[in-house]
């Protein structure tokens, strides 16, 4: 002991250490810190989606739209793959109770029986999605579309951002197309 500061061990395992420091600077503890953390929610949020499929233009068959120059974009994917990719992001995200429009048919209930019955009602080119957690969310899927409009469409009033990120997460996974977000 030189100037009354205890010596380093010579051995350095980690209870000849912890000692000397101890002995130095006093025993201490780590308190742990409480960090209020405040979930972020997010409003208004808009995801727009563009398929990488083969697309097709046709042309409308009123002269007058013609004229203007209005045509409509068919997409070539399966509706029903889709929806389902769809209605499991929104389980990721946390939504449970959904409606579906098919052709102006409703059919509502849990997520996991509407894709039972979407197989069976599945008709026409388009599908909305409308689905309830703390807010609400809706998505249009359609094969048939103006060139102003996109393939699939969806708006959340309200979501927290950690469930949003896992609805991107889950369509980036295994749909492939160019996403945007407004």
């Amino acid at each position: 002991m030189k100037y009354g500061y205890p010596e380093p061990p010579w051995t350095y395992s980690p209870k000849e250490i912890n000692e000397w420091i101890n002995a130095l600077y006093g025993g201490h503890r780590c308190r742990e810190s409480r960090v209020e953390r405040e979930k972020k929610w997010l409003k208004n949020v808009r995801v727009v989606i563009d398929l990488n499929v083969e697309k097709e233009i046709r042309k409308p068959s009123n002269i007058i739209l013609r004229i203007i120059g209005i045509e409509k974009i068919e997409e070539h994917f399966e509706l029903l793959p889709t929806a389902e990719i769809i209605l499991r992001a929104l389980r990721k995200a946390g939504y449970r109770e959904t409606k579906i429009k098919i052709k102006n048919k409703i059919v509502e209930g849990k997520i996991k029986k509407l894709m039972e019955e979407l197989a069976e009602n599945l008709q026409g080119n388009e599908i909305e999605i409308i689905s309830y957690n703390d807010g609400k969310a809706t998505i249009k899927i359609s094969k048939l579309h103006s060139k102003k409009e996109h393939s699939i469409e969806a708006t959340f009033d309200k979501i927290k951002e950690k469930n949003f990120q896992k609805f991107l997460i889950y369509i980036r996974k295994r749909l492939h197309g160019k996403e945007r977000i407004e």
